[in-house]
């Protein structure tokens, strides 16, 4: 999956001419980072909170571009010392504060216009509405609350987070926009991502704004041995590719899994009625149960019609092309059916039920 975010400008009549100097990518990557981390119920300053300082000069950069009032934006910073952090940055204005709550230093941006706070929520609005900047939005959402957790001990333990106190209805048209169910864990208060769907979010660099966050994103992308999906996921996958008869091997190269997992699946979707195997020319192979019954179906008939042609077992194994051990299998079921009798060790003859079998294949009508 690819998406692509055109290079044009936002334009707005309170913005000031630097404005050409800034991408589409970035105005809708920081719209991300304010729908994550920003405080959308005041209409007096935009704010924008992050433990990340790379993130917030980020954000800073950017809404400075697009703004042309004198208001200074300010910098607070918290931390659980008492101590000054930083006193000059950028031109923002800088007040260092205590939080003994602060487990990591953390940053507070504000820029107090009522008439840019007007503009920028119009924008916002406006960009949300334009699915060419999803990506972007998406981006700038998860730098501001996700999470990567990746058990070290497990390589194919692979999933992001979103923080979400509630279920949100963007974020959501958002996921399903990018073919990621929806999973939302009320306890936890988060959206949980995993499996291949992680791939769909890697294509668009979904942790990339954040150092850190990319960091362990890309650990955790490039540590996995095999391609994860979850039991469903894998079961559905394995009904779609079993319309025609595969080999344990052959389906484990498929979906990149190891033959021993594999097994386990195909046994659980055995168990429910849904596939079978058969043994062919002596390889044990699997298709889809109702596949099974008609290629058996079919093959009842070929080895019927084609049982008075030949005087043997042998000779019909080898005109019908289809081993000996299984062809007397395929009679010793038939005759249990009353479709054939032996008349000797090596040669069997159709009943008048044989013959009505056969002649429904050769006429087409009951």
């Amino acid at each position: 999956m690819h998406w692509t975010t055109s290079a044009k400008v936002f334009k707005s009549v309170i913005f000031n001419s630097s404005l050409m100097k800034i991408t589409n990518q970035k105005i809708a990557e920081c719209v991300g980072l304010w729908l994550a981390e920003g405080d959308n119920k005041t209409n007096n300053e935009i704010t924008f909170t992050n433990n990340c300082l790379e993130l917030v000069l980020f954000f800073h950069e950017n809404i400075t571009k697009l703004y042309s009032g004198r208001n200074l934006p300010r910098l607070y910073i918290y931390s659980s010392t008492p101590k000054v952090l930083i006193t000059e940055l950028n031109g923002l204005r800088i007040k260092n504060y205590m939080d003994l709550r602060a487990n990591r230093i953390y940053y507070i941006y504000r820029l107090a216009d009522t008439g840019f706070v007007k503009e920028w929520k119009r924008l916002v609005y406006e960009v949300k509405q334009n699915q060419e900047f999803w990506p972007e939005i998406l981006r700038g959402i998860f730098a501001g609350e996700g999470n990567v957790k990746h058990d070290l001990q497990n390589n194919n333990s692979r999933n992001l987070r979103i923080a979400a106190g509630k279920r949100n209805e963007f974020i959501e048209k958002l996921l399903q926009f990018f073919q990621v169910p929806i999973k939302y864990d009320s306890e936890k208060r988060m959206y949980w991502i995993h499996g291949r769907h992680l791939d769909y979010l890697d294509a668009i660099n979904i942790a990339s704004l954040h150092p850190e966050k990319e960091a362990k994103f890309r650990k955790m992308m490039n540590s996995v041995k095999e391609k994860h999906f979850s039991p469903h996921e894998i079961e559905v996958i394995l009904l779609s590719k079993l319309v025609v008869f595969k080999g344990i091997k052959e389906l484990a190269n498929e979906v990149s899994r190891s033959e021993i997992h594999l097994l386990q699946v195909l046994r659980n979707l055995k168990q429910a009625n849904k596939i079978d195997c058969l043994k062919v020319n002596g390889k044990w192979l699997w298709i889809r149960k109702e596949l099974k019954e008609a290629f058996l179906e079919e093959e009842k008939r070929k080895i019927l019609r084609n049982l008075k042609k030949y005087s043997s077992v042998t000779q019909l194994s080898m005109g019908v092309g289809i081993y000996r051990k299984a062809i007397t299998k395929r009679l010793k079921e038939y005759q249990r059916k009353e479709l054939v009798v032996r008349v000797n060790r090596n040669h069997w003859k159709m009943t008048e039920k044989g013959k009505v079998i056969v002649g429904l294949d050769e006429s087409g009508s009951e």
